[in-house]
């Protein structure tokens, strides 16, 4: 059996060994690093985030900074001073505000929950009359049993996340350097494109920079997209909250608005919480918080979202659906978050590389230009100066 043709030579099999040597130490770093290399990550994702403005800002500066390398370090003190007073003022009524309600019903939730066990207990008796008295007890136990199951397992969620990620040493302290770290980050973004790509051989070059693009357009729409529904829904169900009298209606607001980030049940499942307490105080309030969330799903659907959100991942619902429950069972609340955009991800970089090695000729522009008319693909304008 012979070799493939970049394995043919003693040098391509020793540079191929160190490679996979070297990438293998480093996810075993990150793997072990987790929990430090957390707020890290979060600022990558910041600065992908804000790396539009800046570089917006940047060239758009008074010529005499751009000359004295002055305005990319302005741009990104001004997002730094902007970001933080807008933070400041939202966080100065929403956390307290959060905060107070959160408490609230941490203090009512052992009421909720005794209610919410007699109201199934008493439809249970209900549907038990007529049923031998042993099989009743066995059933009235087991509820019970699976009751404070599903309590107690909150409970310990709650603590084992607290314990393990907010009070980790590691983890606070690079939260702390973060800041610092961010501002490096965005201002020799250029500089590290430039190393980047100028590591890569040249014969690849033009297919990672392609790769790259796909990235890059497909993440930036879906992460927009997706805040800014997160924003609008969290808003739109705040306030039908508050219309109709629900108690706790900004936290419960706030988690439809979070449960926004899972594609397609995210909805259905940031409902739950406030049809929930409303039932507990009305079963009519219930019905009416249900109807809602509907019609605030509809706005999302008709509206929003083609305005917003477009079609980025371009998947058929049916598809997301079953994307979200194997990510959940692969990798829990990150894969129901990220599940969606990574499958986008894998199918458009493979129609790519299908494109390279199966059209005889094919150079990566031409690849391009066929993934773009058979998909529909949208990238981001290039940053030429900083890939050249």
């Amino acid at each position: 059996m012979s070799l493939p043709s970049w394995l043919s030579t003693p040098a391509q099999r020793y540079r191929f060994v160190l490679v996979a040597a070297l990438a293998y130490l480093v996810i075993r770093i990150l793997v072990a690093a987790w929990a430090a290399l957390v707020p890290f990550f979060l600022g990558l994702l910041l600065a992908y985030l804000l790396l539009p403005v800046v570089n917006v800002m940047d060239r758009n500066a008074p010529r005499l900074l751009r000359r004295r390398g002055l305005s990319r370090p302005l741009a990104i003190i001004i997002v730094y001073v902007v970001g933080i007073a807008l933070t400041a003022g939202v966080l100065s009524y929403f956390i307290p505000a959060v905060s107070s309600q959160a408490d609230v019903l941490v203090s009512v939730l052992p009421t909720y929950v005794e209610r919410v066990q007699g109201l199934l207990m008493y439809d249970v008796g209900q549907i038990l009359e007529g049923i031998p008295p042993e099989i009743q007890e066995a059933v009235n136990t087991n509820l019970q049993r699976a009751l404070g199951t599903v309590w107690d397992g909150l409970q310990k969620g709650l603590q084992v996340t607290v314990r393990t990620v907010s009070q980790t040493v590691s983890f606070i302290i690079g939260m702390a350097i973060v800041p610092f770290w961010l501002f490096y980050v965005l201002n020799d973004e250029a500089r590290g494109r430039r190393a980047f790509f100028n590591a890569i051989p040249e014969v690849a070059r033009d297919d990672v920079r392609c790769i790259f693009g796909i990235l890059d357009g497909l993440l930036s729409s879906y992460l927009r997209g997706q805040l800014i529904l997160c924003v609008l829904v969290g808003v739109m169900a705040t306030i039908s909250l508050v219309i109709l009298g629900v108690d706790l209606a900004l936290l419960l607001g706030t988690f439809a608005g979070i449960f926004e980030l899972i594609p397609i049940l995210g909805p259905y499942l940031g409902a739950v919480p406030a049809v929930l307490i409303a039932l507990l105080k009305q079963p009519i309030l219930a019905v009416w918080v249900a109807l809602s969330f509907f019609a605030i799903q509809q706005i999302e659907n008709l509206f929003l979202v083609p305005r917003i959100a477009g079609n980025a991942v371009r998947f058929h619902p049916a598809v997301v659906m079953v994307i979200v429950v194997v990510g959940a069972e692969v990798a829990g609340v990150w894969g129901m978050l990220l599940g969606v955009p990574l499958a986008a991800m894998v199918r458009d970089v493979s129609r790519y590389l299908y494109l390279r090695t199966t059209d005889r000729g094919a150079t990566p522009e031409m690849a391009m230009d066929s993934l773009r008319a058979s998909t529909g693909l949208i990238e981001r304008p290039a940053r030429a100066a900083a890939e050249e």
